[in-house]
């Protein structure tokens, strides 16, 4: 468990911030790696400090909450217990039986993590037909149990949450943001849809301004932050804390340090494909070096699951060859053939994808209306 001292930094005043853009911000906007299953992993932890481009705070893929056991899994815990970034890290459960979650967060304080971060916004069918997840938003009764159990057992700056707006409309986050402000969680992060939304809708930041009025932590906007532009746009429709950004760090891992350069009134540094080369390179390795019994066909497949974000915005015949390569020579070839060169790479991704959509929405929005009846 990490000292007060460090827990501390995250103790912010969303009500400071400015309207305006990046500049004449008077305190530092935080940004976070969004938790990824099988991506935002240990391996490119240390990418991304390879790169020098680090966020403020990391979140774990989610652990989940069983009954029969309390044994985490050991390659999540990895991240925690070898963190080579110097920054914080949450690691995050995902279930929905008061006990068990509460037993499980205490074994994860047993280790050198910053706290515990509720999963109620995931997605995946799987894990919302458990009631778990963005399944847990279904029912208030439910996500009450769940969040007063860890609330329970967690140190006052040791309880995150991550959620959506609610499970079918963003309406329903009028209900459930009471219910997650009265088990006083020390930082919430929106992801500013719905479940049925998923990723492909345009995200709502009039709710994820209204929380920020409403609650008393610091409160992170997630969805479809995928350069400074949309950045900018969510510092001035909603006034966040901070910034959560998943797929986009992926395609472009130096968002961080890019984003960081404007706050501080900077201009970003242009990359090009040689850049990109590099960052698979570095995270060739770090995906190689963790694996305990080294297989080239699940490394090369492990390497794939990265580089379907890396690839939007590449030539379409890297996508193309990539997917296809069988061995390790294979895959660096394809990609020293296409990439070893000073072609510039666009920082902000093609929206015409299954992976990005509809983020000029954001930049379109002049103003994040509230609902009628709901006021700050």
């Amino acid at each position: 468990m990490l000292p007060a001292s460090t827990l501390s930094f995250f103790r912010q005043d969303n009500h400071s911030l400015p309207t305006g853009a990046f500049h004449g911000m008077h305190r530092p906007m935080l940004l976070a790696l969004a938790p990824m299953k099988d991506v935002t992993d240990l391996a490119f932890l240390n990418t991304l400090k390879d790169l020098n481009s680090l966020p403020d705070y990391f979140i774990t893929e989610y652990f989940r909450t069983v009954a029969h056991h309390k044994k985490m899994s050991p390659y999540i815990l990895r991240s925690i217990d070898e963190n080579p970034t110097g920054r914080p890290i949450y690691g995050q459960l995902v279930g929905h039986e008061p006990e068990y979650l509460a037993r499980d967060a205490q074994v994860l304080m047993e280790h050198a993590c910053a706290g515990v971060d509720l999963n109620m916004g995931c997605p995946a069918p799987i894990v919302c037909r458990r009631n778990a997840g963005g399944g847990m938003l279904r029912s208030l009764k439910a996500m009450d149990a769940a969040l007063g159990a860890l609330r329970d057992v967690l140190p006052p700056g040791a309880f995150t949450v991550k959620c959506r707006l609610g499970y079918e409309t963003p309406d329903e986050f009028e209900r459930i943001l009471p219910v997650i402000a009265s088990h006083s969680p020390d930082r919430v992060c929106i992801h500013a849809r719905t479940v049925r939304e998923g990723y492909r809708s345009p995200v709502h930041p009039e709710w994820v301004k209204w929380a920020a009025g409403m609650l008393k932590c610091p409160v992170v906007a997630n969805g479809n932050i995928v350069d400074a532009a949309t950045a900018e746009a969510w510092v001035r429709l909603a006034r966040p804390a901070g910034l959560m950004i998943g797929r986009a760090a992926l395609r472009n891992p130096w968002i961080f340090s890019q984003l960081h350069s404007r706050f501080q009134g900077h201009p970003a540094a242009d990359l090009t494909f040689r850049n990109v080369l590099h960052y698979i390179r570095r995270l060739y390795e770090r995906t190689r070096e963790i694996q305990e019994h080294y297989v080239e066909e699940k490394h090369i497949h492990r390497m794939k699951k990265y580089l379907v974000y890396t690839a939007r915005g590449l030539p379409d015949t890297f996508d193309h060859y990539m997917k296809r390569a069988k061995t390790a020579r294979d895959f660096m070839r394809i990609c020293e053939d296409i990439l070893d060169n000073d072609a510039p790479f666009a920082p902000t991704p093609p929206e015409d994808t299954h992976l990005f959509a509809h983020f000029h929405t954001l930049l379109a929005q002049e103003e994040a209306c509230l609902p009628p009846g709901i006021q700050v």
